[in-house]
């Protein structure tokens, strides 16, 4: 007879049969449908064969009709590996713990590297990273991707031009570059106060030094507002010149306001399926729908499964579906004029220095070309418009020689 397919899994045995009868033994398992193959003969009276452990009931009536007995040679199948390993229950559990704990070692953070960071900004970034529970001895599984780390720390950290995160096994490398801003040149020793752009004189602070300036003046860059040089226009005394000038200076802004426009908004509702990959093949463990919602934003997490330095063909994957809705957005020339000004006041309001003040603004155009209005907005501003200057020894030098030469022509 043929081997069954299943012999392994439920199991068979060798055994020899001796007897008067063995040929009329094997025809009764034929009738009985015992399962028995690889028949061999040893002598007249013995032969040996093969038999599904389920049938070993089946052939005890066998044996006592063809007056035969039965002898077990071998035993094979996983009942029987299954009987040995119960047996040694003892070393297979610990050899059970000792993987599971290197699978378990394996997958959590051991190290977190920041280059390219101050202390300071280092600290920041631990702060960051502990609020998104990314810290060392956390578990890889339940991390957010690198991508999302990166997007995260790009997003609140200010004082950096360029952030990258990865991950090298247990290790996660996060490499940025700071940003290098210029320091404010300060000006020790004598200094005039001068003007750093175009503008009329509001007020006048002069704490020390000579103002030069007055109300209601037109000045131009670099011109001396309060000056140094303090004393007899003969025997001048520098100083540092303290205070402030605020002066009234102009801005022109143009923005463009689509008067209708398409916007997607998220509703909150969220669907997540959960999968174990398999060589490339997709287990679903939670979450059935193809398609939960009509609309929505689809994003992908798979978390590779690690075993010491190795990557297994194994990976945990969560796709969340966000619901989401497109709106369509109609402004009247009221609206959109209003969030125009909005729009460039705020700009404009963050690229001016503390303290500015918009005293007021004009729209000097509008018009309305495809759909879209365009703004052009002019803003009177009061700021401070000093800055320090270093006095020249040479040019005050240069003025008193100027100041005795032309009083001494006028006493001639």
């Amino acid at each position: 007879m043929k081997k069954n397919w299943n012999e392994t899994v439920y199991g068979h045995v060798k055994v020899s049969i001796s007897g008067r009868l063995t040929e009329q033994f094997i025809n009764r398992c034929v009738r009985e449908q015992i399962s028995i193959w690889d028949i061999k003969r040893i002598d007249k009276t013995t032969i040996t064969c093969y038999i599904l452990l389920s049938d070993i009931k089946k052939i005890k009536p066998v044996l006592k009709t063809t007056d035969c007995r039965i002898h077990f040679i071998d035993r094979v199948g996983l009942p029987f590996l299954y009987k040995k390993l119960m047996s040694r229950l003892g070393i297979i559990s610990g050899f059970v713990l000792f993987f599971a704990a290197l699978f378990f070692l394996s997958n959590i953070v051991w190290r977190i590297d920041i280059n390219g960071a101050d202390p300071k900004l280092e600290s920041e970034i631990k702060t960051i990273l502990n609020k998104m529970d990314v810290h060392v001895g956390a578990f890889e599984f339940f991390l957010p991707s690198t991508e999302k780390i990166e997007s995260e720390l790009s997003g609140r950290l200010k004082k950096v031009t360029w952030l990258g995160v990865s991950r090298d096994g247990t290790t996660y490398h996060i490499d940025l570059v700071q940003k290098e801003l210029p320091k404010k040149e300060k000006v020790f020793g004598p200094r005039h106060l001068v003007a750093t752009k175009k503008a009329i004189v509001h007020k006048i602070f002069a704490e020390k030094g000579q103002p030069m300036v007055e109300q209601d003046q037109f000045v131009k860059p670099g011109q001396i507002l309060i000056s140094g040089l303090i004393g007899k226009e003969s025997a001048p005394k520098p100083t540092a010149a303290k205070g402030k000038v605020i002066g009234e200076t102009w801005y022109l802004s143009k923005t463009t306001v689509p008067l209708q426009s398409r916007y997607k908004t998220y509703t909150g509702e969220t669907y997540t399926k959960r999968q174990l990959q398999l060589f490339g093949w997709n287990c679903p463990l939670w979450g059935l729908k193809n398609k939960p919602f009509k609309h929505y934003d689809r994003e992908v997490t798979r978390k590779p499964v690690h075993f010491l330095f190795w990557d297994l063909p194994i990976a945990y994957k969560r796709i969340t579906y966000r619901e989401s809705e497109d709106n369509d957005r109609k402004l009247t020339e009221t609206q959109a004029l209003q969030e125009g000004k909005q729009a460039a006041y705020k700009k404009l309001k963050s690229q001016l220095p503390l303290k500015s003040k918009i005293v007021s603004q004009n729209i000097d155009k509008k018009e309305i070309n495809n759909g879209k209005m365009k703004l052009t907005i002019h803003y009177i501003v009061y700021e401070n418009i000093a800055k320090a200057e270093a006095i020249d020894p040479a040019k005050v030098k240069e003025q008193i020689e100027k100041e005795k030469k032309k009083k001494k022509d006028g006493q001639e």
